[in-house]
């Protein structure tokens, strides 16, 4: 079963809407405040710390030349290894340190 409907249909709806002054201008207003405001970034004092202790550590050298220079000494006067038990007591000493 089917159904028309003749006669009017109704006003046809506008193709087009034109927006009203104020609204255009609340739009520019609204725009221009957004482009004055600036972005901001704030750093929390524990960034700043670790950003401090990163730039520390690139600072230094990854070979610290005077440790090489005080074994190298010791390794041409004979005293660098020459107490097998006493460097592994050492060792084991450092290993039980780090456990704790």
């Amino acid at each position: 079963m089917t159904s028309r409907i003749d006669g009017n249909q109704g006003t046809p709806l506008p193709t087009h809407v034109d927006r009203t002054e104020s609204t255009k201008t609340t739009e520019r207003a609204l725009n221009q405040a957004k482009a004055t405001q600036a972005d901001r970034v704030e750093v929390s004092s524990d960034a700043t710390l670790i950003n401090s202790a990163v730039q520390a550590a690139n600072e230094t050298p990854a070979i610290r030349s005077e440790k090489v220079e005080a074994a190298k000494k010791a390794l041409a006067n004979g005293t660098l290894g020459a107490d097998a038990a006493k460097l592994a007591d050492a060792l084991i000493d450092h290993m039980m340190d780090d456990k704790k």
